[in-house]
């Protein structure tokens, strides 16, 4: 997680960030994680942020302790919580990053699929 989030340091201006964290087996059970990751690196350069998933109030917890100054929109219904995500990011011009968890991911490439803006697994 650290690596992404130093990764994000380097984007010019501000960021739309998407982020779903899900506890489905696949991910862990666990997500104590989140509060070993360092999100303190994005202070200042958060613009918008979702939390998404089925731990998605814990994200939300996490990026306030960071001290992040956007507050989070949170809602657990992946599609919609992506479709206000994206509604917000353009009405800035500004991309959207997005941080699933595994589960969340697969569910994401899927949505993405069925709507015809990514391939399926198995093309």
């Amino acid at each position: 997680a650290n690596e992404v989030l130093r990764t994000l340091t380097l984007e010019e201006g501000g960021l739309d960030l998407w982020i779903a964290l899900n506890d489905g087996i696949a991910d862990g059970r666990d997500v104590s994680w989140i509060w070993d990751a360092d999100f303190e690196l994005l202070v200042g350069r958060v613009a918008r942020v979702t939390c998404s998933g089925t731990r998605a109030e814990e994200m939300a917890l996490r990026l306030k302790y960071a001290g992040i100054e956007a507050v989070p929109a949170v809602d657990r219904d992946l599609p919609r919580s992506l479709d206000a995500a994206v509604a917000g990011a353009g009405e800035e011009d500004r991309p959207l990053y997005a941080l699933p968890t595994y589960t969340a991911l697969l569910e994401l490439r899927e949505l993405l699929a069925r709507r015809g803006l990514a391939r399926r697994w198995a093309d």
